[in-house]
């Protein structure tokens, strides 16, 4: 099977831009939130694992996308962590969107674990804090 098919930057920007213009859809900001283990086979399976925490997204969740690239406003941390844990998956879901309406989940983990998403440290300890400092979500070209 070929795999030459690659798209343009507007199609790459059209696409991330559709996607994460979803988690603005909802009733309120959307979320992230951070869980133990691995994450469910599908996106539409109910979550798996503690939830360690939620972050919130601004109203406006991403800016719009640059070569396929959206990078996301500034994210509320969860000033007190829900469970203690290793950060192992995440979900993404818009405003008041229940557990089996995520938009898209990820791996988590420290830079080592070569995750998705990258905590400096993924051991969360209940009632501490959880911060995302930046996010983006991309179109690959191919």
């Amino acid at each position: 099977m070929a795999s030459n098919f690659k798209i343009s930057t507007a199609w790459r920007n059209a696409a991330c831009n559709a996607m994460v213009d979803e988690l603005d859809s909802g009733t309120g900001a959307g979320t992230v939130a951070i869980r133990v283990g691995s994450p469910p086979t599908n996106v539409s399976d109910a979550s798996s694992g503690n939830l360690l925490g939620t972050c919130t997204f601004s109203a406006t969740a991403f800016g719009n996308a640059a070569t396929g690239v959206a990078t996301a406003a500034a994210i509320t941390s969860d000033s007190s962590a829900d469970n203690s844990g290793d950060a192992g998956y995440f979900r993404l879901y818009k405003g008041a969107a229940g557990d089996t309406s995520a938009s898209a989940q990820g791996t988590a983990g420290n830079s080592g674990d070569t995750p998705d998403m990258t905590f400096d440290n993924k051991t969360i300890v209940a009632g501490g804090v959880i911060a995302i400092s930046s996010m983006t979500v991309t179109v690959p070209i191919q």
